[in-house]
Protein backbone atom coordinates (compact mmCIF):
# COMPACT_ATOMS: atom_id res chain seq x y z
CA UNK A 1 0.00 0.00 0.00
CA UNK A 2 2.53 2.87 1.00
CA UNK A 3 4.94 1.29 -2.13
CA UNK A 4 1.81 2.02 -4.39
CA UNK A 5 1.18 5.68 -2.84
CA UNK A 6 4.93 6.35 -3.12
CA UNK A 7 5.01 5.41 -6.90
CA UNK A 8 1.67 7.68 -7.63
CA UNK A 9 3.41 10.61 -5.98
CA UNK A 10 6.76 10.49 -7.58
CA UNK A 11 4.48 9.80 -10.76
CA UNK A 12 2.50 12.86 -10.39
CA UNK A 13 5.79 14.91 -9.72
CA UNK A 14 7.63 13.89 -12.67
CA UNK A 15 4.51 14.51 -14.58
CA UNK A 16 4.36 18.03 -13.33
CA UNK A 17 8.28 18.42 -14.33
CA UNK A 18 7.72 17.03 -17.58
CA UNK A 19 4.85 19.27 -18.10
CA UNK A 20 4.38 22.12 -20.68
CA UNK A 21 6.53 25.43 -19.10
CA UNK A 22 5.50 28.48 -20.47
CA UNK A 23 6.05 29.44 -23.77
CA UNK A 24 9.57 31.32 -23.13
CA UNK A 25 12.04 31.09 -20.63
CA UNK A 26 14.79 33.70 -20.45
CA UNK A 27 17.63 34.57 -18.50
CA UNK A 28 19.71 37.78 -18.68
CA UNK A 29 22.36 39.96 -17.27
CA UNK A 30 21.04 43.46 -15.80
CA UNK A 31 21.27 45.69 -19.02
CA UNK A 32 23.25 48.55 -19.26
CA UNK A 33 22.25 52.11 -18.65
CA UNK A 34 22.22 53.10 -22.35
CA UNK A 35 22.20 56.73 -21.26
CA UNK A 36 25.88 56.55 -22.41
CA UNK A 37 24.76 54.75 -25.92
CA UNK A 38 23.65 56.14 -29.00
CA UNK A 39 24.42 53.94 -31.50
CA UNK A 40 24.44 50.41 -32.44
CA UNK A 41 25.53 47.96 -35.68
CA UNK A 42 25.57 44.44 -36.26
CA UNK A 43 28.85 42.60 -35.63
CA UNK A 44 27.71 39.90 -38.48
CA UNK A 45 26.52 40.41 -41.44
CA UNK A 46 25.22 36.94 -42.62
CA UNK A 47 22.30 35.18 -40.63
CA UNK A 48 23.10 33.65 -37.25
CA UNK A 49 19.86 31.85 -37.25
CA UNK A 50 20.45 27.74 -37.35
CA UNK A 51 17.08 26.36 -36.53
CA UNK A 52 16.60 25.63 -40.73
CA UNK A 53 19.04 27.07 -43.43
CA UNK A 54 16.23 27.81 -46.04
CA UNK A 55 14.39 29.86 -43.60
CA UNK A 56 17.29 31.34 -42.53
CA UNK A 57 17.01 34.78 -43.88
CA UNK A 58 13.38 35.28 -42.81
CA UNK A 59 14.42 34.36 -39.11
CA UNK A 60 17.60 36.21 -39.31
CA UNK A 61 15.44 39.46 -40.68
CA UNK A 62 12.31 38.62 -38.04
CA UNK A 63 15.05 38.96 -34.79
CA UNK A 64 16.87 41.59 -35.96
CA UNK A 65 13.53 43.91 -36.47
CA UNK A 66 12.78 42.49 -33.10
CA UNK A 67 16.21 43.67 -31.78
CA UNK A 68 16.77 47.00 -32.87
CA UNK A 69 12.86 48.07 -32.45
CA UNK A 70 13.83 46.99 -28.74
CA UNK A 71 17.03 48.88 -29.34
CA UNK A 72 14.90 51.61 -30.93
CA UNK A 73 13.12 52.36 -27.84
CA UNK A 74 15.80 52.86 -25.78
CA UNK A 75 17.33 55.54 -28.13
CA UNK A 76 20.07 53.97 -30.16
CA UNK A 77 19.66 54.35 -33.65
CA UNK A 78 21.68 51.79 -35.88
CA UNK A 79 24.76 53.30 -37.70
CA UNK A 80 27.90 51.76 -39.01
CA UNK A 81 30.24 54.98 -38.54
CA UNK A 82 31.92 54.22 -34.79
CA UNK A 83 28.83 52.83 -33.56
CA UNK A 84 29.03 52.69 -29.62
CA UNK A 85 27.17 48.79 -29.20
CA UNK A 86 27.82 46.54 -30.93
CA UNK A 87 24.85 43.68 -31.42
CA UNK A 88 24.99 39.73 -32.33
CA UNK A 89 23.24 37.06 -31.77
CA UNK A 90 23.18 33.30 -32.08
CA UNK A 91 20.38 30.85 -32.42
CA UNK A 92 20.25 26.64 -31.65
CA UNK A 93 17.67 24.31 -31.90
CA UNK A 94 18.44 21.18 -29.62
CA UNK A 95 16.35 18.25 -28.35
CA UNK A 96 15.71 16.71 -24.91
CA UNK A 97 14.66 14.31 -23.16
CA UNK A 98 12.25 14.14 -20.51
CA UNK A 99 11.91 10.62 -18.79
CA UNK A 100 8.69 9.41 -17.56
CA UNK A 101 7.71 6.84 -15.62
CA UNK A 102 5.97 3.44 -16.73
CA UNK A 103 1.94 4.18 -16.91
CA UNK A 104 0.94 0.58 -16.87
CA UNK A 105 2.78 -2.65 -15.98
CA UNK A 106 3.09 -4.84 -13.06
CA UNK A 107 4.70 -3.48 -10.33
CA UNK A 108 7.69 -5.46 -10.38
CA UNK A 109 8.60 -4.15 -13.44
CA UNK A 110 7.86 -0.87 -12.31
CA UNK A 111 10.14 -1.38 -9.33
CA UNK A 112 13.09 -2.93 -11.55
CA UNK A 113 12.63 -0.12 -14.23
CA UNK A 114 10.09 3.12 -13.14
CA UNK A 115 12.42 5.19 -16.11
CA UNK A 116 11.02 2.91 -18.76
CA UNK A 117 10.18 5.93 -21.41
CA UNK A 118 11.16 8.89 -22.59
CA UNK A 119 9.21 11.95 -24.49
CA UNK A 120 11.19 14.22 -26.68
CA UNK A 121 11.46 17.97 -26.87
CA UNK A 122 12.31 20.28 -29.36
CA UNK A 123 14.21 23.37 -27.72
CA UNK A 124 15.19 26.59 -29.19
CA UNK A 125 18.00 29.01 -28.28
CA UNK A 126 17.86 32.73 -28.71
CA UNK A 127 21.15 34.52 -27.21
CA UNK A 128 21.97 38.50 -27.99
CA UNK A 129 25.10 40.06 -27.01
CA UNK A 130 25.90 43.59 -26.53
CA UNK A 131 29.78 44.38 -27.43
CA UNK A 132 31.70 47.30 -26.54
CA UNK A 133 33.61 47.92 -29.70
CA UNK A 134 36.24 50.04 -28.03
CA UNK A 135 37.31 47.52 -25.84
CA UNK A 136 35.94 44.35 -27.30
CA UNK A 137 34.20 42.89 -24.14
CA UNK A 138 30.67 41.87 -23.54
CA UNK A 139 28.71 44.43 -22.02
CA UNK A 140 25.56 42.16 -21.69
CA UNK A 141 24.14 38.82 -22.72
CA UNK A 142 20.66 37.45 -22.27
CA UNK A 143 19.50 34.03 -23.64
CA UNK A 144 15.87 32.78 -23.98
CA UNK A 145 14.49 29.63 -24.48
CA UNK A 146 11.30 27.95 -25.53
CA UNK A 147 9.83 24.58 -27.09
CA UNK A 148 10.06 24.94 -30.77
CA UNK A 149 8.38 22.46 -33.45
CA UNK A 150 10.10 23.63 -36.76
CA UNK A 151 10.67 27.43 -38.18
CA UNK A 152 7.11 28.77 -38.32
CA UNK A 153 7.10 27.87 -34.31
CA UNK A 154 10.35 29.85 -34.02
CA UNK A 155 9.34 32.42 -35.90
CA UNK A 156 6.47 32.74 -33.90
CA UNK A 157 8.84 33.10 -30.26
CA UNK A 158 10.84 35.81 -31.35
CA UNK A 159 9.45 38.63 -30.92
CA UNK A 160 8.22 37.45 -27.07
CA UNK A 161 11.85 36.21 -26.62
CA UNK A 162 13.37 39.50 -27.56
CA UNK A 163 10.97 41.34 -25.62
CA UNK A 164 11.35 39.81 -22.38
CA UNK A 165 15.29 40.15 -23.12
CA UNK A 166 15.43 43.76 -23.75
CA UNK A 167 11.88 45.00 -23.67
CA UNK A 168 11.10 47.08 -20.56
Amino acid sequence: MKLRFVCIVLSGLLAMGCAKSPAVKSSAERLPDFSAYRTYHWLQNAPQAHIDAVANDELDRIIRNAIAYQLERRGLQQSAENPHLLVTYRTNLRQTFCEMPLSRGKAEAQEAAPWASAGQEPVGTLSIDLIDPATQKRLWRGTATAEVRGPQDARSKVLEAVRMLLGD
